[in-house]
C-alpha cells in the first residue's frame, strides 16, 4: 500500500506512461505491474480492459447521468427538443440484453419477411449484464464475466433448451488441465457454487475479524462438521441441520403460498428454529444471488434458488461432477450467440463456437440500413409513448438520447426489455394497475470485480481455489479452470497468470429495504476506484500475506463493473401477491396496447433462462398487434 501513497503523490515519467497503457488498453498489463496502484491518474469509473468491452464496464457513467435524468423528470420531452428521425420500424426493442437480444431472435424467426426491428441499448456494446472484462497479463489473454454467469446444459423439455439448437450452442465443453503436479485441486465452473451449494476441501474459510490477531483458515467446514470454526457447538449443529434437513415444514395446500408470505430469515428463525448466526452466515449467500439478504427476501425466493432448508436443496454436489459451465466471459458466451445470428456480419468470422466468442466486432455491421434486425449502440430510451389513444394507437413514439442529442421515430409495437426500474418511467401512460406493480418492483445495486493476477501461488499454497471470509471487503472469491475455446487456451499453473473474481453485495440487515438499497447506490456510486483499489490490495494481503501474497507483483490490473440496479428484491407476496393485491410480475407481463414488458426481474430470480424466456413472450405479444 506504501506504492498507491506514493503514487498519489507524485508520479514519475514511467508510472504516467504505464497508468496511460493501462487506461488506453496498448497491451495491457505486460509489465509484472503496471500502472496498477495509479488510479489517481485514471478515470473515477478506472480501468476497463481491453478489446470491445473496454468502454463497457457495468453501468457506464453516461448510463448513470441519463438514469437519473429520468428519474427526476429532467429529459427532453418537447417537440423542440427532438430531432425526428423519420424512421418506422414494425417492432423497436428498448435494451439490449439477454431478453432484448432472445425477443429480437423471436422477431426475426416469426415476423413477416420484410418486416424491421431496431433495438435501442443505452451501453455502448449489447449483452446487459452479460458481458466480459479482458486483460492481457504477460503475452496471456484472460477474459472475466462482468456479471451473468454460469450455465446448466439444459436437457429436451426444459424451457430454454431449443435455443442451443437455434443459436448452435456446444452441449459439450473442454476445460484447462492444471498444469503441475502435487495438489488436487477443485474448481467452480460456476463462479457462484462454491458459495453454499458445492462441498470441496478446495474452499476455504477464513476466520479472525480486523484487530483479533492473523486470523486463519478452515478448509472444507460442512464435510468437517465446521471442526476449528470459532462457533460453539449448538451453532455447528444448527448450520448443519439447516444444510441437510429435507423436511417440509408446512403440510397444508399452498406450499409455495406459504413460503412467500415471510421472510426467509423468519423461516429459518420462527419455523425452523435456528440460531440467529445461521442468515447471518447466509445474508452475503443469498443476497449475491437475488439482491439482498434474508431478513428481506421472501423463503419462497430462497427455496427458488436452491437456498439450504427446504426439501429439494441441491447442495452437496462436488465441484468435480456438477453439470454447470461457465464461457470465458460468464453469459457474454450467449450475447455474442444471439447478435451473431440476428446480424452475422456483427462479429469477425464463421458461426463457428471458437469465431463467435473470439473474433472481434464489427461496429459498422451493427446498425446497417439493411438490417432486418439493427442494433443501435449509446441509444439510452427516454420516452415511449403510443400516437394518440393506446386503446385506437397504430404507433408508439418511442424518444433516445444518442450523443447528446435527442431523436424520435415510429414503431408499430414496443419490447421494453430493460429493467422495471426504467421501464416504469419511459413508458408513459401507464395503467394503474401497472404503476402499482412497478412502484412494488425494488432494485439493489451488485459490484463485481475482477483482479488479474500475475500468479496465484499464494492460493495454490493454501490448496484453496475458492475462498470466504466474515469481514472486509465483499464476502467471498474465486478463481476458475479457463474454458478452452480455440485459440483461448490460457494456462492453468499457479505461476502464470489468472483472474480473481468478487461478487460484492451491498445488504444492511435489520434496515429498511428502501434504506438498504439507496445506502448500497449511494456507496458504489461515490466510493472512487482508487478507494476501491486500496480496500481490495489491503483486504487481500490481509488474507492470503502469510501465504505468499505481494500485491506490488502479483496483482496486474482491477477492473470494476458498478451495476447501480443489478437485482429485483423479491420480498414477501412478489410471487404470488399479497391480500388482494396481484404479484406485481404477473400485472407487468400484461400488454399495455402496443407495449410489453420483458425482462428478467419479471422471474424474481434473474439468470440467462428467465431473460431469454420472458424476451421471447414480449416479442410474441407485440407480433400479436402487428
Amino acid at each position: 500500500m506504501k506504492r498507491t501513497r506514493k503514487a498519489k503523490a507524485g508520479i514519475t515519467r514511467r508510472d504516467f506512461l504505464n497508468a496511460v497503457l493501462l487506461g488506453t488498453g496498448a497491451s495491457l498489463l505486460r509489465l509484472p505491474a503496471p500502472g496498477r496502484l495509479l488510479a489517481a491518474v485514471l478515470p473515477r469509473t478506472g480501468c476497463g480492459g481491453l478489446g470491445d468491452y473496454a468502454t463497457s464496464h457495468g453501468n457506464t457513467r453516461q448510463v448513470m447521468q441519463v438514469l437519473e435524468a429520468i428519474t427526476k423528470g429532467a429529459a427532453p420531452s418537447s417537440s423542440a427538443d427532438l430531432v425526428d428521425t423519420g424512421e418506422a420500424f414494425d417492432l423497436v426493442i428498448a435494451g439490449g440484453g439477454l431478453s432484448g437480444l432472445s425477443a429480437a431472435h423471436e422477431f426475426k424467426k416469426k415476423a413477416p419477411r420484410g418486416a424491421r426491428c431496431l433495438i435501442l441499448e443505452n451501453h455502448p456494446i449489447f449483452g446487459g449484464v452479460a458481458k466480459r472484462n479482458e486483460f492481457v497479463v504477460n503475452g496471456v489473454r484472460l477474459i472475466a464475466p462482468q456479471g451473468s454467469n454460469s450455465f446448466g446444459v439444459l436437457t429436451p423439455g426444459i424451457p430454454g433448451y431449443e435455443i442451443y439448437d437455434e443459436l448452435g450452442v456446444p452441449r459439450h465443453f473442454t476445460y484447462q488441465d492444471l498444469q503441475v503436479r502435487g495438489k488436487d485441486l477443485d474448481f467452480d465452473r460456476t463462479n457462484f457454487g462454491y458459495r453454499i451449494w458445492f462441498t470441496s476441501k478446495s474452499i476455504g474459510y477464513f476466520f479472525g475479524g480486523q484487530g483479533r490477531g492473523t486470523g486463519h483458515w478452515v478448509g472444507g467446514i460442512w464435510e468437517n462438521a465446521f471442526k476449528g470454526t470459532p462457533y460453539p457447538e449448538a451453532v455447528r449443529r444448527d448450520f448443519l441441520r439447516w444444510r441437510n434437513s429435507k423436511e417440509r415444514f408446512y403440510t397444508g395446500e399452498h406450499y409455495e403460498r406459504w413460503l412467500d408470505g415471510m421472510t426467509y430469515e423468519q423461516y429459518l428463525q420462527k419455523v425452523m428454529g435456528l440460531s440467529p448466526e445461521v442468515p447471518r452466515f447466509a445474508h452475503p449467500i443469498l443476497a449475491s444471488t437475488v439482491g439482498l439478504g434474508c431478513d428481506v427476501i421472501s423463503a419462497y425466493a430462497a427455496h427458488q434458488v436452491y437456498m439450504p432448508g427446504f426439501p429439494n436443496f441441491r447442495g452437496h454436489r462436488s465441484l468435480k461432477t456438477n453439470h454447470w459451465d461457465s464461457f470465458p466471459g460468464g453469459n457474454d458466451g450467449f450475447s455474442r450467440f444471439f447478435i451473431k445470428a440476428l446480424i452475422p456480419e456483427a462479429i469477425e468470422g464463421k458461426k463457428k463456437f471458437e469465431d463467435i466468442q473470439n473474433r472481434p466486432v464489427r461496429w459498422a455491421a451493427l446498425d446497417k440500413p439493411d438490417n432486418r434486425v439493427r442494433f443501435r449502440a449509446g441509444a439510452s430510451v427516454l420516452r415511449v409513448q403510443h400516437e394518440g389513444d393506446p386503446a385506437k394507437s397504430e404507433h408508439v413514439l418511442v424518444t433516445y438520447l444518442r450523443d447528446g442529442k435527442a431523436f424520435r421515430l415510429k414503431a408499430g409495437a414496443v419490447v421494453a426489455a430493460t429493467g422495471s426500474y426504467s421501464a416504469r418511467r419511459i413508458v408513459q401512460g401507464l395503467p394503474a394497475g401497472h404503476r402499482d406493480a412497478f412502484a412494488q418492483m425494488t432494485f439493489a445495486p451488485m459490484l463485481i470485480v475482477n483482479v488479474a493476477l500475475t500468479n496465484w501461488r499464494f492460493l495454490y499454497h493454501l490448496g484453496y481455489t475458492a475462498c470466504r471470509w466474515f469481514e472486509g471487503f465483499g464476502f467471498s472469491c474465486n478463481i476458475r479452470r479457463p474454458m478452452v475455446v480455440g485459440e483461448y487456451s490460457p494456462p492453468l499453473h499457479p505461476d502464470k497468470p489468472i483472474v480473481l473474481t468478487f461478487y460484492v453485495s451491498f445488504q444492511r440487515p435489520g434496515l429498511p429495504v428502501a434504506e438498504q438499497v439507496e445506502r448500497g447506490r449511494k456507496e458504489l456510486l461515490e466510493t472512487s476506484y482508487a478507494r476501491y483499489e486500496e480496500r481490495i490490495l489491503s483486504h487481500l494481503s490481509r488474507l492470503f500475506g502469510p501465504a505468499g501474497f505481494n500485491p506490488e507483483t502479483d496483482v496486474a490490473g482491477i477492473i470494476l463493473n458498478r451495476w447501480l440496479y443489478g437485482y429485483v428484491v423479491p420480498q414477501p407476496g412478489f410471487y404470488f401477491g399479497t391480500g388482494d393485491r396481484p404479484a406485481p410480475p404477473d400485472v407487468i407481463r400484461e400488454p399495455f396496447g402496443r407495449i410489453s414488458f420483458g425482462h428478467a426481474d419479471l422471474n424474481g430470480h434473474q439468470h440467462w433462462v428467465a431473460a431469454t424466456q420472458e424476451g421471447r413472450r414480449a416479442a410474441d405479444q407485440a407480433l400479436s398487434v402487428l
